[in-house]
């Protein structure tokens, strides 16, 4: 199994998420937002895919799904999301042999300002994890950004590295970002990019289809 590097990041993990993500959206690229929370990565990147493209978002909690909708309501780009009430362990439900995912995102842990009871779960988020890997487009890229200090957190962030340390290292490449303050309950963020190509074919016509 290949080790996953470690590097620090001057920026806040939340910015390097979506800064080095932005170089694989354009507009009519079709992501996924696995963990909605609050909706601002929902957000991000409805805006990069723009009026032709397409973002799907997951997340368990009806409060979490109500309040991202109407933060995309008044930016204008609810038309672009489809927002679903269910765990992203079911992503692959949703997403047809033919799709391919340019950008995808996770936000580990508990909906902020919500109930800290409700957290994501190794298991269902290493699902997500290997059918988002399955539909990644060639150069497509996706984060993960794991949470480490409430319970549960440092054993997911774990999981998720064992995981990625699995992956063909010729097919994709890994990476893991700490802040320059980092200590054993600071946030971790991982970075994915598909090298191979991928054999999913174009998904310029998936729009319709969603």
């Amino acid at each position: 199994m290949a080790e996953v590097p470690l590097e620090r990041s001057s920026e806040r993990l939340t910015v390097a998420a979506s800064q080095w993500l932005d170089a694989a959206l354009f507009h009519g690229a079709f992501a996924v937002d696995a963990t909605v929370g609050n909706g601002y990565d929902t957000l991000f990147l409805a805006h990069r895919v723009g009026e032709q493209g397409r973002v799907l978002g997951f997340d368990v909690q009806k409060v979490a799904l109500n309040g991202a909708a109407e933060l995309l309501r008044f930016a204008g780009v609810l038309n672009r999301v489809t927002l679903i009430l269910e765990s992203h362990s079911n992503i692959s439900r949703y997403l047809s042999a033919e799709h391919i995912v340019h950008g995808a995102m996770f936000n580990l842990g508990y909906l902020p300002r919500g109930n800290r009871q409700i957290i994501t779960q190794p298991e269902t988020t290493l699902a997500a994890l290997q059918a988002l890997l399955e539909h990644l487009a060639p150069q497509g890229r996706l984060t993960l950004l794991a949470y480490r200090g409430h319970a549960g957190g440092t054993e997911e962030c774990t999981a998720v590295r064992e995981f990625l340390r699995s992956v063909r290292a010729e097919e994709f490449s890994v990476r893991e970002l700490a802040g320059m303050l980092d200590t054993d309950t600071t946030p971790r963020l991982f970075l994915v990019e598909r090298i191979y190509p991928s054999k999913a074919p174009d998904n310029s016509t998936q729009r319709d289809r969603i």
